[in-house]
Order: structure tokens, then sequence, then C-alpha cells
């Protein structure tokens, strides 16, 4: 992970750069037995109303596996990813207050900050795995990863039961 977000850091920080990082790290912890993960980041508005928040539309998606891109009567949404570049501080403006407002659960991350939100609640404290300075930082600089916070998302995102409480 740390050499990844660096690659992202150093060679071209972009947000899509840190989407695909996310995206990958998740895939790890979904059940795909049950769950899909999809990035929605590019699907036009109103072509999907479970995937279109007042807020606009998020970057990634957890999706019941009988999902079925617009026909509202065939799968669920269990939450939400919002992404932003490494540099940008993670502040809960209309757009990721309204995305989180119709689903149960909701991630906001930088790569190196993340936040988990149930029910629209911030659960417990953000984790900075790169210390408490990494919300808002220069771009062009190199991190080091904290493992012990690493490790805490990890069991973060293994605990979390998508579908249920």
């Amino acid at each position: 992970y740390e050499r990844k977000i660096n690659d992202i850091i150093m060679k071209c920080p972009i947000e899509a750069g840190v989407e695909i990082l996310v995206y990958s790290l998740l895939d790890e912890f979904i059940d795909n037995k049950k769950l899909s993960l999809v990035d929605i980041s590019r699907i036009w508005k109103n072509k999907d109303p479970r995937l279109t928040t007042s807020a606009g539309i998020p970057d990634i998606a957890v999706l019941s596996n009988d999902f079925q891109f617009g026909d509202t009567n065939k799968g669920e949404v269990y939450g939400f990813i919002e992404v932003k570049v490494t540099g940008e501080k993670l502040n809960e403006t209309e757009q990721i207050l309204g995305q989180m407002e119709d689903i149960k659960h909701y991630f906001y991350t930088n790569g190196l900050v993340w936040k988990y939100y149930k029910e629209k609640e911030l659960q417990g404290c953000p984790i900075f795995l790169a210390g408490d300075e990494c919300d808002h930082r220069s771009i062009f600089k190199p991190v080091t990863i904290n493992e012990e916070k690493y490790n805490e998302l990890i069991r973060l995102l293994k605990g979390i039961d998508w579908t249920g409480g």
C-alpha cells in the first residue's frame, strides 16, 4: 500500500490513481459471493436512482450480486465510497453529506485518511495512515504508512457487515 500511494503522490497525484488503490484494497475484503464492488463514478445522473444521491454520484458502490442497472426491482445498494486526491482535506461538504443521506455504509478517503460513516454517523475517529498531518499536506512528498494504523483499517474493513447491522 505504501509503495502504491507514494507512486500516486510522487508520479501522478490525481484522484483516479487514489480511486484505483482504494478499489483494490476494498475488493480484498468484499464477500464476492454476496456483494459486488463497482466503480460508478462515470455513470450519468438519473440513469439508476439507487446510485444517484441528492449530491451527485459517489465514486464506488457496494452492491448486492443480483443488482441490475436500471431495474429498481433487482438488487440493493449497501454502501458508497467517495475518493479524493491525497492532498485534499476531507471536509464534510454538502456533497459528502448528501451522498451519505440514504445509505447505510459510507467511506470518505483520500488514501491517507479514512473516515467511515454508518447511518450518517462517523464511527470512531478517522484513521490517519501516515500520521495526523496527512489530512492536508504537500502532495509531492512521500509518506511512511504507520503499520498499526494500516492494520486498524484492515480490521475495520474486515468487520463491516455490509448487508446487515
